[in-house]
């Protein structure tokens, strides 16, 4: 999209008027927005959290229990199969007294489970900063690279960022990666990722 106008100049040609960035500010709001906007859809299509369940129809419960149990674990966190089933996952270097980060840098909120990062432009003739981005929007959901076997057999998911309670790394027994990696097949004919206006 745009981040500016087109403007005629004094002799009448067409001269682009960048908008400034958006202030931290704006974007929590906008954030906000977007919350309330996705918790509004979800109330009228009879999926909020917080509804009866029971009232509800879910048909990835109805045709695949195990796998609907294991994407809801992976939402929270936890384990289904294993010797820890409802265990969260283990973390390493997580601080357990580590403040709620609402923002880790100029442009981002996090609220209630969402992010927005709104802190990257690409300018008009960067080609190569638009293939940057498009890469990382179509990259996979697991990198090769930051798995590892260990010794104990357990399996060691290092992440690209430290989250804001100084997590590092996940560490999955086999069959808790097993699950997790389960959860991340697309069903057939349902898109995991859609995105739009690329050229």
């Amino acid at each position: 999209m745009l981040d500016g106008v087109f403007a005629p100049d004094a002799t009448g040609a067409l001269r682009f008027e960048g908008a400034p960035a958006p202030t931290d500010r704006e974007v929590a709001r906008l954030l906000a927005t977007i919350v309330t906007r996705v918790d509004r859809l979800l109330r009228r299509r009879g999926l909020a959290p917080d509804e009866d369940a029971s009232a509800t129809v879910d048909p990835v419960a109805e045709d695949a229990p195990l796998l609907a149990a294991l994407s809801r674990a992976s939402v929270a966190g936890t384990s289904v199969l294993g010797r820890r089933p409802g265990a969260p996952v283990l973390r390493v270097g997580r601080d357990p007294d580590a403040p709620w980060v609402t923002s880790s840098g100029p442009r981002h909120a996090h609220l209630a489970g969402f992010d927005l990062h709104a802190n990257r432009t690409v300018c008009a003739d960067d080609r190569a900063g638009l293939e940057r981005l498009c890469q990382y929007i179509v990259r996979p959901p697991l990198a090769q690279e930051r798995l590892a076997l260990l010794p104990d057999g357990r399996v060691c998911c290092t992440l690209a960022h430290p989250w804001s309670d100084g997590t590092r790394a996940l560490l999955f027994a086999p069959i808790e990666f097993l699950e997790k990696l389960a959860v991340l097949v697309p069903r057939p004919r349902i898109n995991l990722l859609l995105y739009h206006g690329l050229c």
